[in-house]
């Protein structure tokens, strides 16, 4: 895709979810299209930064939410509670190393042919009653690669 098409790509995209089209979102969207990334928004701004892209930590924050809310992009935890941008929206959990940070996505379980979060908002409400919101699940462990040393 040759940049007039990827800007015309992103306009379009951003116009779907009813997002007026700026220069920082296109370039922060664009950033997240190249390949699925987990990035606290001030890396995102070091990075745009060596681009040579012009934007204040503070619009990266702003469109960042902007983006996340629309559900273009997803937010997260991540091992010291920071928060992370994932380009991957689909539904999907994340495995982070207790040792060294990184986050790895790994796609639902499923449990009888349903996907483990529906599968566990149904038992316990069936259990207890309650109305259960969308369940969310960390799971943190050591990578492989940390676990050989």
């Amino acid at each position: 895709m040759n940049q007039r098409e990827s800007k015309s790509a992103i306009r379009k995209l951003l116009k779907d979810y009813g997002l007026r089209y700026s220069r920082p979102r296109a370039s922060i969207l664009s950033f997240f299209r190249e390949a699925d990334h987990h990035i606290s928004a001030e890396d995102l701004h070091l990075t745009l930064k060596r681009r040579g892209e012009r934007l204040s930590l503070s619009t990266v924050y702003l469109n960042l939410s902007v983006l996340t809310e629309a559900g273009l992009i997803r937010q997260l935890n991540g091992l010291t509670g920071e928060a992370l941008y994932d380009s991957n929206v689909k539904p999907h959990y994340h495995l982070i190393c207790k040792e060294t940070g990184e986050v790895v996505d790994v796609p639902l379980p499923m449990i009888d042919g349903v996907p483990l979060p529906r599968f566990l908002k149904e038992c316990i409400q069936e259990a207890t009653g309650w109305q259960i919101d969308e369940p969310s699940l960390e799971l943190r462990g050591l990578s492989p690669k940390v676990a050989k040393e």
